[in-house]
């Protein structure tokens, strides 16, 4: 699927440029802050849990329901760009980008639609009691979310007749994320899949000449959602990349 994505955004790029002949050539690269929003993670029991003899921590059957809420620390981003700039105002745009950040804190862990936070850590593990609550123990901020896309965008520059020259797009493409749960230090789960990505953009270039170009950038990107299986219990989980990222770059326009 991945390949197909690639070949597909390829074959575009390469059909736009060599149907305008007038295109300026560019290439760029940027970084900056990447700001993932809340992953509201939702699963369920691929196997049930045995009850205890304590009657608090009844059976769990297979299918149950899982989930909780993970918010994520401040990151940061970094991309390379290839593009064309056409004469109308049009651009179209090869990027690579790579973003990374760590996790804040888990919380609101429900099983069955119950919020399970204030109780006994063992209600999940089943084994000896751990003296602290499950609320506590997924507090921890341990843990990232990283991300390796690769996308086709394309912009509109606003004419401002001035060196400032306001922009907005959009792209597609693909991103491979990796969600790493450790709350704790305790091993919850990974997980790492490739899915169909886009990105909406907006910024300003400001020319400095007819060579080098600074520019700032906010994109909202969503790479889709991730599969992750469950260590600490039987269970698999889908994580959600969603994310807000701000930075500042510059391009060297190659041709005329």
């Amino acid at each position: 699927m991945r390949k197909a994505y690639l070949l597909i955004a390829s074959a575009c790029f390469a059909t736009m440029i060599s149907n305008n002949a007038n295109a300026q050539t560019y290439v760029g690269v940027s970084a900056g802050i990447v700001a993932p929003h809340n992953s509201n993670n939702e699963g369920t029991f691929t196997s049930g849990v045995p009850a205890t003899t304590n009657p608090a921590y009844p059976a769990i059957a297979s299918g149950t329901p899982l989930g909780w809420k993970t918010s994520f620390d401040v990151g940061y981003n970094f991309a390379a760009q290839i593009g064309h700039r056409f004469d109308n105002g049009f651009r179209i745009e090869g990027e690579f980008a790579f973003t990374r950040a760590d996790v804040r804190r888990h919380s609101g862990v429900t099983v069955g639609g119950t919020n399970i936070d204030g109780l006994d850590a063992s209600v999940l593990t089943r084994g000896p009691t751990v003296g602290k609550t499950v609320g506590q123990v997924v507090d921890s901020g341990i843990g990232s979310q990283r991300g390796i896309a690769g996308f086709v965008n394309a912009y509109y520059d606003i004419n401002t007749g001035s060196a400032f020259q306001p922009y907005v797009g959009g792209g597609i493409g693909v991103q491979e994320t990796k969600f790493d749960y450790r709350p704790s230090n305790i091993d919850v789960g990974q997980g790492k899949e490739t899915n169909f990505a886009w990105q909406l953009m907006a910024g300003a270039t400001y020319k400095l000449g007819p060579k080098f170009e600074l520019f700032g950038q906010y994109n909202y990107r969503d790479g889709g959602k991730t599969r992750m299986d469950l260590d600490l219990v039987p269970a698999d989980l889908q994580a959600k990349s969603r994310q807000s990222l701000v930075s500042v770059g510059f391009r060297i326009p190659l041709g005329k």
